[in-house]
């Protein structure tokens, strides 16, 4: 199906705050989207209430409506949250992917560890991808929800600090080891890998904020 106005709206002011090109803290003007995106105002709007719903617009009354700003606070909670959800969806994964979400696993995992270091929006796509997937084969609609919803919370802390990071701060064989378990069937492992996974990348990401 065709997306509606306000989800092509959607989609690409949430697209901006992602990748931080509206940085946090910054005023989100209503006519330089209208003028930019070449919506009306109706689709514009509904945009900017869902983004406000996922914590990533604030508005103000009498001041306006700004990109949700970024805290070492709002860091420490967002990951306490990843920890547990993405770890309940390796294990569930590991009981639920099908053959084809596990080749494509596979591949996501591979590409990771052959990429440059240097090319970080690369490896930022394929962790995402990555994870997306791992989320859709836990077959859990609310669990999926809710792991993408903080997700991109997290993605763009990541893209605050990617000009910081350095190549020996990726961990390049999290992904491999990650699959590996869920290949075995092992639920208990994969779930204790992500966690790594997740507290290590939190602990990489505070040092550059």
């Amino acid at each position: 199906m065709k997306p509606t106005d306000a989800e092509r709206a959607y989609t690409q002011i949430k697209k901006q705050i992602v990748t931080t090109a509206m940085s946090p803290g910054s005023v989100i003007s209503e006519a330089q989207l209208i003028d930019e995106l070449n919506l009306g105002r109706t689709p514009i709007r509904e945009a900017i209430k869902r983004l406000q719903a996922e914590n990533l617009v604030t508005v103000t009354p009498r001041r306006g409506m700004f990109v949700a700003d970024i805290t070492v606070t709002d860091l420490t909670q967002i990951f306490e949250v990843r920890v547990v959800i993405e770890s309940l969806a390796a294990q569930l994964a590991t009981k639920r992917i099908t053959p084809d979400q596990l080749a494509k696993l596979r591949q996501l995992a591979q590409e990771y560890q052959l990429a440059s270091l240097e090319d970080k929006n690369e490896l930022i796509q394929l962790d995402e991808a990555f994870h997306s997937l791992i989320g859709q084969a836990a077959q859990n609609k609310f669990l999926e929800k809710d792991l993408k919803h903080y997700y991109n919370l997290s993605l763009r802390i990541w893209y605050l600090a990617i000009n910081f990071a350095q190549s020996e701060d990726i961990d390049v064989v999290a992904h491999i080891e990650i699959l590996e378990a869920i290949e075995a069937g092992n639920a208990n492992r994969a779930g204790l890998r992500m966690e790594k996974h997740i507290k290590e990348f939190h602990q990489t990401i505070k040092q550059y904020l």
